[in-house]
């Protein structure tokens, strides 16, 4: 009997460790190898939508944000606590205060206290959350949201946590591969339906539960530290910014690329000798660069969110022969047999750029 529980325990292990499984055929057709041109890229981490001490459920302070971006070499940071934006006395240049409030037509930040993002438009699970309104033009749409990974599937949620505290004496790590519970395949999906035309980000809707503080930096849970770690909004430029203003004014052209768990890569576009980057207009017969470090990453391009590039390769290119809207997706897995992918699960979404 003893044998049988743990057969079936490892089992259930084996199955929640690897999860969720794909199977996957590389579609490589018009892959080029072309020598990636020299460029001088700009590059931004930014995070959005974190609460503080001033949002009545959560316990940071402006000192815990400073230091988890040094840990993380975060650029900027985009406080927006309920219903106020008392942060605007702890500002820097680094720094900005924003807010998050209820409206008539559901959840909504203002990003600087400037640009207006719709926040959890995946969340259909509490009224004030659902988004009843237009999905208007220079507005941002919050792709992904942390909270609304848990809600969307609070079951897979439960089990795949319990498989971690099962092998925590192993990993020490109770949130490994958290990653795979985001249904990022289906949110895309439900974007293109609804609200394709707007810019997307990310945000990771952090809030700290738990603070043991007898130093300047104590033990906070979930803590800023870790979450930087989690969902990064990357701008990928070729000019230098400096002011929030600014900031702003590249997440509003859409030059973000969602990254989550760090898997930071290069990406631009180049035609005869002029750069474009995402978000941009680009040209016919331009040429689409893609470069990434770490392994098992698994690269689509998708036209009109149909894909046409399926790879495994780390640096690649891709001519743009036809009008439409391409992004790019990337997703990590543990291992493949043939084309059979196991622990298949998300890294980052690019913003779209429009082929005219």
């Amino acid at each position: 009997m003893i044998e049988l529980l743990i057969f079936i325990l490892a089992i259930y292990i084996i199955f929640w460790e690897f999860y969720p499984y794909k199977i996957l055929r590389l579609k490589e057709n018009g892959l080029l190898e072309d020598k990636f041109p020299n460029v001088n890229l700009k590059k931004y981490k930014v995070i959005a939508h974190i609460h503080t001490q001033f949002s009545f459920d959560s316990l940071g302070k402006p000192s815990d944000i400073k230091k988890a971006m040094e840990i993380n070499n975060i650029d900027f940071v985009f406080v927006t606590d309920h219903n106020n934006d008392d942060y605007k006395y702890f500002e820097d240049n680094k720094i900005f205060a924003g807010i998050e409030i209820n409206t008539e037509n559901g959840r909504l930040l203002k990003l600087g206290n400037i640009l207006p993002v719709i926040s959890h438009p995946n969340n259909f699970e509490f009224e004030h959350y659902k988004w009843k309104g237009d999905f208007k033009e220079g507005y941002l749409y919050e792709l992904i949201d942390i909270k609304d990974m848990v809600v969307w599937s609070k079951l897979k949620t439960g089990l795949k946590l319990l498989k971690n505290i099962l092998i925590y004496p192993f990993t020490l790590n109770v949130i490994r591969k958290w990653n795979a519970l985001i249904p990022l395949e289906k949110w895309i999906d439900l974007y293109w339906e609804r609200a394709s035309h707007l810019k997307i980000i990310g945000g990771l809707d952090l809030h700290i539960k738990f603070v043991y503080q007898e130093h300047t930096h104590g033990i906070l849970i979930p803590s800023y530290k870790s979450g930087f770690k989690w969902l990064v909004n990357y701008i990928i430029t070729d000019k230098e910014i400096k002011t929030k203003e600014e900031v702003l004014q590249e997440l509003k052209k859409g030059r973000s690329f969602l990254v989550l768990n760090h898997k930071f890569g290069d990406i631009f576009i180049k035609n005869n000798n002029k750069f474009y980057f995402l978000g941009d207009e680009i040209p016919e017969k331009a040429i689409f660069f893609v470069k990434f470090k770490d392994k098992k990453l698994v690269k689509i391009l998708k036209k009109d969110n149909k894909p046409i590039l399926i790879t495994e390769k780390n640096q690649f290119s891709y001519k743009l022969n036809e009008k439409g809207k391409y992004h790019l997706e990337v997703y990590e897995y543990d291992f493949k047999i043939f084309n059979f992918y196991f622990g298949f699960r998300p890294t980052g979404i690019t913003n779209w750029i429009e082929v005219k």
